[in-house]
């Protein structure tokens, strides 16, 4: 078989069998293909032979290759050898292809038969023999992680090879679980418990009167005070951790079997749940705020663990018990036990700790408040939990508790009443001292203010007593009391309801100063030299430069003292004063006093001494504590302190005095006002005060507008303002008498209020004198204008001008204190205060001869005729004004008075100007100026 194959295609199937190797069974097939020609019957034979010689020896390499040489060398020891390669080849081939015949043969013998199905089946052997030793790819060893995961998996075929076997199951789940613990161990070392939550630590500012104990009021936009853990009750821990977390001390912030709970529940489609332990509802509203989503929970599970491990299990609960909202705007146990029982949470028995816990869940729902029943359900709940759960409670004794009674549901505005007033100037003065409006209302400060509760009391209690005295709605007061020496704001009325008027009428409003403005005037001339008996005169009426000033009733007190020109409130003493030194001098010193720059009508005509300015009440005691305080000027105050949650001092007022004034100055201007309480336009005062000394004066304004009494003694000043606004509030209307009294001038009821207050404030404080009168260092050895007639000429040159009465926010320019004529004369009858006819009444007391008036106002002298005639309508205006003003002037004083003879003493002022009364200032002076002359003051 050799022979016959070695002439087929010797060049190409001998070459690659025989050579080098590098065919892979082409040559074998060839010689096949030439067997198959020669000789049809071994065809079978002679493929597989072929094929397996072609296989065997392609590579000449592996383990095939001894079974290769063994076939040779049988064929060439059967055989004469070849001469030449191709011959050898052609041999080696053969050789090979009997080999596998032989091979063949044997195995067809062994098994009995000769068919070729069998030599197949041997040659296939001998083929896949061939493809190991040659390292085919499917037969190639797998190592690594292909080897390790036994992918694909062996010895299966079709898509079963590829699907996963139990080792690559086994490595996915090993992998997931160390990825799992690695990134829970990165993300618990990376999680940082972060700054508690602002609404979390937000508490109430509580607000406290003078004695740090009395609580007036408090600010919150969260209502709660946090509690140390120490003063939660155990009641009130027992049936919380009972409620809502029965293994609260055991686990360590997280509840797997709470978890899959939830998850169980959530996937049912139950409502959403969390598995929350306490320590988790810690977190949730103590850090991250509310959250339902997954990874939300991942997050707040996360802290919790490190909560757990970083707090102790009590520190946890009483953060957890002093942030939880317990409904009605409550938060935190202490509020909560206030809102719902009126009492500490350290009161709290079992059967009300056990309420507050139960409404937890839903405040809302389950308040006694809005649905009783359910209330009592889950408060039964918590009971016997705490029986069967934790065992806080034994049987015997949930048995003996009842469902406790709560308080009504109100929702309390804490700015109701008068105290609402002052405790927006607190929060006022906080804001000035840079407190911003959040810090004050989550801040949880304690806050002692300077207000005395007794004095606060008795000055709300003596305004609303007015009521049992007739006092029209619409009439307003403002009161405002101040310790001299430091500046702190004891009491102070603002209104009835800061809910129904948020206006403070202390603080807010603006009055016409009327006569109480002298004072000013009374400093500045004994700055200048102008010593309390300095002479001027106080004959009536004077002219200024085309401004004609008339003295209350038209009385002429000839030359008079600067002393006694303050006790009878003489317009024109004053005005010839304040023209003498020139009237910037007299804005200049209620500046330095207290009195803002931009006060509404402050200015430097010369009818500022009447009172043209409008001032609030505030300001005004603030000016005359200056003078008390003997020249040295405290601004006011109400903040005392301020502590934080922890006992550390947040702030603290600081003085802010300042010597504004010579002592000598203020002691003096102190002597002089203590004329008006005692014998002059407030002297019932005197009456009221049990012997104490007291320095002031009063004020009314044109057309009885407004009235005041601001005084002192040496320990308190006390101002009194009362006005009347229109009823759409744009201006003042005349203050309706009431209570008996026909004119309401400052010595009405502004200085009846302020005896009522004073008395009953320094009832058993000692009684101090004040100093007696002091030569100043620049005193001027004669001074005044008594003797000379009066001026016809002064640096003023213009009249002011009259305007709207002001409103309780802006005040008019109208200078004038005292009531008009028309208004004057419209007061038949004098005040409860009318003193007896004297020959020089003060200029507040009312002149019960205006009405003689009549014929004497013809007999009037020329000179009072003319100098007023000079005027006309405007000296009218402007005696109104003096009338007015010099109503204090007229009214002024007179409206100082109290008497009707403020009124009517004006009356007599500006009745002479419209009632012809001449009153006795005809009297008093000579002069019996007319009623026409007044007239022509005061004509309409």
């Amino acid at each position: 078989m050799s022979d016959s194959r070695g002439p087929s295609r010797p060049s190409s199937g001998s070459g690659r069998d025989g050579g080098s190797g590098t065919g892979r069974s082409r040559g074998a097939g060839d010689g096949a293909s030439s067997a198959r020609k020669q000789f049809p019957g071994a065809q079978g034979r002679s493929r597989t032979n072929g094929a397996g010689a072609g296989k065997s020896t392609g590579k000449g390499s592996g383990r095939s290759a001894g079974a290769s040489s063994a076939a040779g060398r049988s064929a060439n020891e059967g055989s004469p050898k070849g001469t030449s390669r191709t011959a050898r080849r052609a041999g080696t081939a053969g050789a090979g292809a009997a080999g596998a015949s032989g091979a063949a043969r044997s195995g067809a013998a062994k098994n009995g038969t000769a068919k070729s199905g069998t030599a197949k089946r041997s040659t296939s052997a001998a083929a896949g023999s061939g493809r190991g030793a040659k390292g085919g790819r499917g037969a190639a060893k797998r190592t690594g992680l292909a080897a390790a995961l036994n992918y694909p998996r062996a010895g299966k075929k079709g898509p079963l090879r590829w699907f996963p076997s139990l080792r690559m199951f086994g490595g996915a789940i090993a992998l997931i679980v160390l990825l799992g613990l690695g990134g829970a161990v990165w993300l618990y070392n990376s999680t940082d418990v972060p700054q508690a939550d602002d609404v979390a630590v937000a508490q109430t500012t509580r607000v406290y009167f003078s004695d740090g104990k009395t609580e007036m009021g408090q600010f919150s936009e969260v209502n709660r005070t946090i509690l140390p853990n120490d003063d939660i009750p155990q009641t009130v821990k027992d049936a919380v951790v009972a409620s809502e977390d029965s293994t609260f001390y055991e686990n360590r912030g997280v509840s797997p079997k709470g978890i899959v709970r939830a998850l169980w529940n959530n996937l049912r489609g139950g409502a959403r749940q969390g598995g929350s332990t306490i320590t988790q509802q810690y977190v949730e509203r103590y850090y991250t705020g509310t959250t339902t989503s997954y990874t939300g929970k991942v997050k707040e599970m996360i802290m919790a663990l490190k909560a757990d491990q970083e707090l102790s299990k009590d520190e946890i609960l009483s953060r957890y018990l002093n942030t939880i909202y317990f409904g009605r705007g409550a938060y935190g146990i202490q509020a909560a036990s206030e809102a719902y029982f009126g009492k500490d949470a350290k009161d709290l028995d079992e059967s009300e700790a056990a309420l507050l816990v139960a409404v937890i869940p839903a405040p809302s729902a389950y308040d006694p408040a809005n649905d009783k029943e359910a209330s009592a359900k889950k408060w039964d709940r918590v009971i016997t939990r705490e029986v069967n759960q934790t065992g806080a409670l034994t049987e015997a004794q949930a048995d003996k508790l009842e469902f406790p009674k709560t308080t009504k549901n109100k929702q309390q505005n804490y700015l109701e009443g008068t105290n609402g007033y002052l405790l927006m100037m607190v929060r006022s003065e906080l804001e000035r001292e840079g407190f911003t409006e959040e810090e004050i209302n989550t801040g949880g400060y304690k806050i002692v203010s300077t207000v005395s509760k007794k004095d606060q009391d008795i000055t709300v209690d003596t305004i609303d007593g007015l009521e049992d005295e007739g006092r029209p709605d619409a009439n307003r007061v403002g009161t405002m009391s101040i310790d001299p020496d430091s500046g702190a704001i004891t009491a102070m009325y603002g209104g009835p309801d800061f809910v129904k008027q948020s206006i403070n009428d202390a603080t807010q409003s603006r009055m016409q100063a009327g006569s109480i403005f002298k004072s000013f005037a009374l400093i500045a001339g004994l700055e200048n030299g102008y010593g309390l008996n300095s002479t001027w005169d106080g004959n009536s009426p004077r002219t200024f430069g085309g401004w004609t000033v008339n003295n209350f009733g038209h009385t002429s007190y000839g030359p008079i003292t600067l002393k006694q020109a303050t006790t009878n409130s003489v317009n024109t003493a004053y005005a010839g004063l304040n023209v003498a030194m020139g009237p910037e001098k007299t804005r200049k010193a209620a500046v330095q006093l207290g009195i803002p720059e931009k006060t509404p009508g402050l200015n430097d005509d010369a009818s500022n001494v009447l009172g043209s300015a409008s001032p609030t009440v505030r300001e005004m005691a603030e000016a005359y504590a200056t003078i008390a305080a003997k020249g040295v000027h405290h601004d006011s105050y109400i903040v005392d302190s301020v502590t934080n949650p922890d006992g550390s001092d947040e702030y603290e007022h600081k003085d802010s005095s300042k010597r504004v004034l010579d002592e000598k100055v203020a002691i003096n201007a102190t002597v002089a006002l203590q004329g008006p309480p005692s014998t002059g336009s407030a002297r019932s005062v005197a009456g009221v005060m049990g012997g104490r000394p007291v320095a002031g004066k009063t004020g009314t304004s044109e057309k009885f507008k407004s009235a005041w009494f601001v005084g002192f003694t040496p320990q308190m000043v006390t101002a009194v303002g009362m006005f009347q606004p229109s009823e759409d509030g744009k201006s003042e209307e005349q203050l309706t008498p009431f209570g008996g009294v026909s004119s309401m001038t400052g010595g009405a009821w502004p200085a009846t209020i302020w005896g009522r207050i004073m008395s009953q404030t320094l009832e058993g404080e000692p009684i101090e004198q004040f100093d007696g009168e002091v030569v100043l260092d620049n005193q001027k050895s004669s001074a005044g204008n008594a003797t000379k007639a009066p001026v016809t000429q002064a640096p003023q040159t213009k009249a002011p001008t009259t305007t709207q009465a002001p409103t309780t926010e802006e005040p008019s320019k109208e200078p004038t204190e005292e009531s008009s004529d028309e208004e004057s004369s419209k007061t038949e009858k004098p005040t409860e205060e009318e003193s007896s006819k004297t020959e020089k009444p003060t200029e507040e007391e009312s002149d019960k001869d205006d009405s003689d008036k009549g014929k004497d106002d013809s007999k009037d002298s020329d000179k009072d005729k003319g100098d007023d005639s000079d005027k006309g309508k405007d000296d009218s205006k402007d005696s109104d004004e003096d009338k007015g003003g010099d109503s204090d002037k007229s009214t002024g004083d007179s409206g100082d008075s109290k008497d009707s003879g403020d009124k009517s003493g004006n009356s007599g002022d500006d009745k002479g100007s419209g009632d012809k009364s001449t009153g006795d200032s005809g009297k008093s002076s000579g002069d019996k100026s007319t009623g026409k002359d007044s007239d022509s003051d005061g004509s309409k």
